[in-house]
């Protein structure tokens, strides 16, 4: 019964995704938690797929490299770069996006239960200027923002709280944005399927105030209404043990509760992933 609910589950969020939609920070705070356990290093490759909705028709590609390094004991690095690639009515725009990186540490670590904490950063490496388009058409944020998490994973279960706290105004000069921060609640649940691994997962991201942009002709940021509602994600997410060292993963998400305004570019209908990584 347990295998048929998580196939049903499954495809309720594939019917749903025409209708829903799903944001996060991509690369961003939606990074808290999911860490490996084991003490190797690991490189991964993902290819992200992602729609808003159909008043923006914007379209989403992303190849990400992520990089994990163990460091001190039962600690490791992990660095995100993405390439991306924003398509809509206005025109198009690639590039290489904001650079990821986070430290996590494991503080109590049993059988069934570990504690670990993140700390990092975003940090704007990517344009976002490119054929003078608004923000939402550009390959990165523009601003260094800071993260921070801590996770609790007990038996089947994992929880995360994580913060992203934006700092700076981006560059661009079609809205010169600066988003508000963002809180982030998580909680994941795991079942073995034979050799396979699902897991599903509910996001709680809320952000914690509005943002605002300097449009000309004002002088001054003026605040953008609907900038800080709460959006809930459901996430699923399928691994796959191909050999000892490598593992592919697949994923997808779609909102319950969605937040309208996409002026950053967040805004997704759907989004789907593909991946894997290797142990070494």
């Amino acid at each position: 019964m347990k295998k048929r609910s998580w196939i049903l589950f499954m495809l309720f969020m594939m019917i749903s995704s025409d209708t829903l939609e799903s944001q996060c920070s991509d690369a961003g705070i939606c990074s808290i938690g999911h860490q490996p356990v084991r003490q190797q290093f690991q490189l991964s490759l993902d290819y992200l797929f992602g729609k808003s909705s159909k008043t923006d028709g914007l379209t989403f590609h992303s190849v990400l490299a992520t990089v994990s390094v163990p460091a001190f004991e039962d600690s490791r690095l992990t660095f995100l770069l993405p390439y991306n690639s924003q398509s809509g009515p206005l025109g198009s725009v690639s590039g290489i996006g904001d650079l990821t990186a986070f430290w996590t540490q494991v503080f109590f670590s049993e059988t069934d239960f570990r504690l670990s904490a993140n700390v990092g950063a975003r940090i704007a490496l990517a344009g976002v200027n490119s054929r003078d388009l608004p923000q939402a058409y550009q390959s990165g944020l523009g601003t260094n923002d800071l993260l921070a998490g801590i996770s609790l994973e007990t038996g089947k279960w994992d929880f995360s709280i994580g913060y992203q706290l934006s700092r700076g105004r981006s560059k661009n000069t079609v809205s010169r944005l600066r988003r508000g921060d963002d809180l982030l609640l998580a909680a994941g649940y795991e079942v073995p399927m034979g050799n396979l691994t699902a897991v599903g997962e509910i996001l709680f991201i809320k952000r914690l105030h509005q943002s605002n942009a300097v449009t000309p002709p004002a002088a001054q940021p003026l605040p953008i209404p609907g900038s800080d509602q709460t959006q809930i994600n459901l996430v699923g997410r399928l691994l796959v043990p191909v050999s000892e060292r490598i593992h592919a993963r697949g994923m997808l998400a779609v909102p319950v509760l969605r937040r309208d305004v996409n002026i950053d570019g967040l805004t997704r209908s759907v989004s789907l992933s593909v991946g894997f990584t290797y142990m070494f």
